[in-house]
C-alpha cells in the first residue's frame, strides 16, 4: 500500500502542475485577503476565521479546490484499468491496497501543497493557522474521495474529467444556494455537501466532513472488488 502511496505522491509532485497550483493558491489567497478585509463579519458566519489571510486561503479552497483535485486526479483509477497496468499491480498487492494507497498518495500531495501555502502567508498573517490548514485539507479530502469513487465507477478517463469538473461546479453552486434557501429539498441536499458544515459557526462541524471521504472510499473498495480488471 505505502509504495503505491509514495509513487502517487511523487508522480503528482514531479509535475510542473504542483508548482503552478502552489503559486496560484498563494497568489489568489493574498488577492482574496485584500478584497475580503472589509467583510470580516460575513467571513465569520461561514467559519472562515478572523484573519483575512486564513479566510482568503479558505475561500480559495472552497471555490476552486475541487477543480484542482478533479483536473489532477480524475483518471486515478480508470487510467490504470484502461492501460491494463492495474493487472500487474494487482499481482503485487490487493485491490484494497491500490485504492487506499492512491487515496493516501493524493492526500499527502495536497497536505504538502496546503502546508507550503500556509507557510508562505506567515509573513503576512504573522502566524500559522493550523485549524484553517486542517479544515482546508478536510475539504479537499471530500473531493479526493469523490474523485476516486467516480474514477472507479466510470471506465473512460476523458469522461471522468468532464463529469468531475461539471459535478464540482454544480455542487458548489447548489451547495452555497442551499445554505441560504428554505427549500426542503435543497436543505436535505446541503447535508450531503461540505458547504453546510463549513457554514456553521461551531468549529466542530467542518471535522464532520471526514465521514464523507471515508464513505466514498468504502464504496470504491466495494465496487473495485467486483470490477473486472
Amino acid at each position: 500500500m505505502f509504495p503505491i502511496t509514495f509513487k502517487e505522491f511523487k508522480s503528482l509532485f514531479k509535475s510542473i502542475r504542483s508548482i503552478i497550483i502552489i503559486i496560484v493558491i498563494f497568489g489568489t489567497t493574498l488577492g482574496i485577503a485584500k478584497l475580503v478585509s472589509n467583510f470580516k463579519e460575513q467571513l465569520e458566519q461561514f467559519g472562515l476565521g478572523e484573519n483575512t489571510y486564513a479566510g482568503g486561503a479558505m475561500i480559495m479552497i472552497l471555490f476552486a479546490g475541487h477543480l484542482f483535485v478533479a483536473s489532477l486526479s480524475h483518471n486515478i483509477i480508470n487510467q490504470e484499468i484502461t492501460s491494463r497496468t492495474i493487472r500487474f499491480i494487482a499481482t503485487k498487492t490487493s485491490r484494497n491496497n491500490i485504492i487506499i494507497g492512491k487515496f493516501l498518495g493524493i492526500t499527502l500531495f495536497w497536505t504538502v501543497c496546503l502546508f507550503i501555502n500556509f507557510l508562505l502567508i506567515i509573513p503576512f498573517s504573522k502566524t500559522f493557522y493550523f485549524s484553517d490548514f486542517l479544515q482546508s485539507l478536510i475539504f479537499i479530502c471530500y473531493f479526493i474521495g469523490l474523485t476516486i469513487l467516480l474514477s472507479t465507477i466510470i471506465s473512460r478517463p476523458a469522461l471522468t474529467m468532464f463529469i468531475g469538473i461539471t459535478l464540482s461546479i454544480i455542487m458548489t453552486i447548489l451547495g452555497f444556494w442551499s445554505i441560504a434557501s428554505d427549500n426542503i429539498y435543497l436543505k436535505i441536499y446541503s447535508y450531503l455537501t461540505p458547504y453546510f458544515y463549513y457554514s456553521q459557526q461551531n468549529l466542530i462541524y467542518p471535522y464532520l466532513v471526514l465521514m464523507f471521504p471515508i464513505l466514498f472510499l468504502i464504496l470504491s473498495l466495494l465496487i473495485m472488488r467486483k470490477r473486472d480488471l
